[in-house]
Order: structure tokens, then sequence, then C-alpha cells
């Protein structure tokens, strides 16, 4: 990842809100890989929010992802079940 963001130059900061340094955008994706699923609420754009979940292969490896994009106020855990359910279905079938 150090070759990706080598300093603060490097991460991309539309609206203030996202991570600003390697450390923090590790424990974005540590909270992301414990919740089952990433969350964008703000950090792209304002307005809209995202809800992401790996689906995974046989070996457990995520091959692809059900995201969902929705209006902000929408009842994110609502979403957010239907997305890993989704994904979950089709790790299913993927043998993951």
């Amino acid at each position: 990842m150090r070759a990706l963001y080598p300093d603060r130059a490097a991460f991309v900061d539309r609206l203030g809100t996202g991570p600003t340094t390697l450390s923090g955008l590790r424990a974005v994706l540590s909270e992301a890989r414990q919740r089952g699923y990433a969350v964008e609420d703000g950090e792209v754009s304002a307005g809209p929010a995202s809800v992401a979940a790996p689906v995974l292969d046989h070996n457990g490896h995520p091959v692809a992802s059900v995201a969902l994009t929705f209006a902000n106020g929408t009842a994110l855990d609502t979403v957010a079940g239907a997305v890993q359910t989704t994904a979950s279905a089709l790790s299913k079938r993927l043998g993951g």
C-alpha cells in the first residue's frame, strides 16, 4: 500500500472526511473487514451513501463485490444486511 500512498499528497480528499494517512486508511479497511462490509457515507460526494460486501471464491479470496448506492438517511443496517445476504449467496454458489 505504501507504493500507492507514499505521502499525504497521494490521498484524494474531496470533502474532508476520508482518511488522509496510511495508518488511517488501514484502520478504515480493518473496520470494514471486521464488519464484513464497507461503508462510504460522505467521503466521495455529499448526499448518497454506499455499502459493499465481498463475494468470495472457494479459497475464501474476494473475486467480486456487491454494492449499493442509496440516498443518505436510508436505514444503513437494512441496506448492509441485504448487500451481505446477496454477496453471501453468490459466494456459496462459487463454493465460498
